[in-house]
């Protein structure tokens, strides 16, 4: 996520009352209850497109880091 993604990200949570750790705790516990990602994913736009086949990304093997990130 870049700058300013990361920026509009936490002012649509703001407007709902969460914190990014609050939006990624309830994002996990509905993937979990899913058994897989909570909405649907259909065709992917060019920009998701780009976004999947792109090596710029972070990868994290615990969540805590991950959200620790995110409110960094």
């Amino acid at each position: 996520m870049d700058d300013k993604e990361k920026k509009d990200f936490e002012i649509v949570l703001k407007r709902v009352g969460l914190t990014p750790a609050e939006a990624f705790r309830i994002f996990a516990k509905k993937s979990i209850e899913a058994g897989g990602i909570p909405f649907e994913v259909s065709q992917p736009t060019p920009r998701l497109e780009k976004a999947i086949k792109s090596q710029d990304y972070v990868e994290f093997n615990d969540s805590e880091k991950g959200l620790d990130w995110l409110n960094d």
